[in-house]
């Protein structure tokens, strides 16, 4: 059997991000940095993952992955029942537990009695922790290359499916969203339905002018100190706590998401500034974004900007990546030099996954 090679693009999200947990819509876009996986046959029955990332490798075999597999069901359906966060973080620790998890999501998906050995190299470009969807990207990579290896359809649909499943040991209760943007690339529109809780999306069918896509940027500001699933769960709790205020909070976002994508077709930079400045807002007012982050934000403002957070967030110091709309790069420069923080141009609607 030949060398299989596959990659999936991380994701930003340009607006929707927590509140499309509770329904409401988002706009996902992929972008271009990707997670590689590459997969080659072994003659024996071994299992060996590399991370050229964290330079680490595990060595296991079908029935460890399927003893842990099983503890990592169960854990999720009590985590489900009692919201016990560090029942969920215990989850997926250790750094090449998750790449065993979804080996496992894979042969329970398909039900398979046995899989031959092979070497699984994992290189990512993605960093891991900001909001970038390091982990879905890896899920729909490796998952896609795992059909490719078992001689099974490469069929999307599916490979995104078991991506979700893997996931939710990850996150918890995430949307969907991002495993759907890494898999199917380009920008689309996401939202759960409330009743049956599934996904509905599509492509966002915008091309965005060229003048409007050269203002789009990205800061990472730093890997957050809380998880995406801790980060979902302190939006619940609001939730709970005062749901008025909340849903509030959602509605409006739903309205600014749903204003962006209009904007962004038009071209209309004054409306995307106060769109994004809105969207932010919101996010400040659901907790999920630290002082030091809405400090640099409200410079970034200052300077004729905008930003937003664009995962899951922070409320010590760091929140992941930024993005960040604004028209005059050397005044952004100006800003971040006191952070040290680096700008990178932002290329948005990434192709989904493919085999390399």
């Amino acid at each position: 059997m030949k060398r299989i090679l596959t990659s999936a693009p991380g994701k930003l999200h340009l607006l929707g991000e927590h509140t499309v947990v509770h329904n409401k819509p988002a706009i996902i876009a992929a972008v271009d940095k990707r997670c590689f996986v590459e997969i080659t046959p072994r003659t024996d029955k071994v299992i060996k993952i590399i991370s050229r990332n964290y330079k680490k490798e595990i060595t296991t075999d079908f029935p460890r992955i399927i003893k842990l597999f099983r503890e990592a069901e169960a854990n999720y359906a009590k985590y489900i029942k009692d919201n016990d966060m560090v029942l969920l973080k215990s989850i997926t620790k250790g750094t090449l537990t998750y790449p065993l998890l979804i080996i496992g999501q894979f042969i329970n998906y398909f039900n398979l009695q046995s899989i031959p050995g092979f070497d699984l190299k994992i290189n990512s470009e993605i960093p891991s922790g900001a909001g970038m969807g390091s982990s879905s990207a890896l899920a729909v990579a490796m998952i896609g290359a795992l059909c490719l290896f078992q001689g099974f359809d490469f069929d999307k649909k599916i490979i995104n499916q078991i991506a979700y499943l893997c996931e939710q040991k990850k996150h918890g209760r995430p949307s969907g969203g991002d495993n759907a943007a890494s898999c199917f690339g380009g920008m689309i529109w996401f939202k759960k339905d409330a009743y049956s809780g599934k996904a509905k999306m599509r492509p966002l069918g915008i091309t965005i002018p060229k003048n409007i896509l050269k203002n789009f940027y990205m800061v990472n500001t730093g890997a957050p100190k809380e998880t995406t699933g801790e980060m979902v769960s302190l939006v619940r709790d609001l939730l709970k706590k005062n749901p008025e205020l909340t849903r509030n909070i959602f509605i409006d976002q739903e309205k600014q998401v749903k204003k962006l994508s209009a904007a962004l077709k038009l071209g209309n930079s004054d409306q995307i500034i106060e769109i994004i400045k809105k969207g932010e807002e919101n996010l400040e007012n659901l907790g999920v974004v630290s002082p030091f982050v809405q400090k640099i934000i409200r410079q970034i403002e200052d300077s004729g900007g905008v930003a937003k957070i664009c995962g899951g967030g922070g409320v010590k110091k760091g929140t992941g990546m930024l993005l960040v709309y604004h028209q005059n790069f050397k005044s952004l420069t100006n800003v971040l030099k006191s952070y040290q923080l680096t700008i990178e141009q932002l290329i948005l609607g990434a192709e989904g996954l493919r085999e390399e």
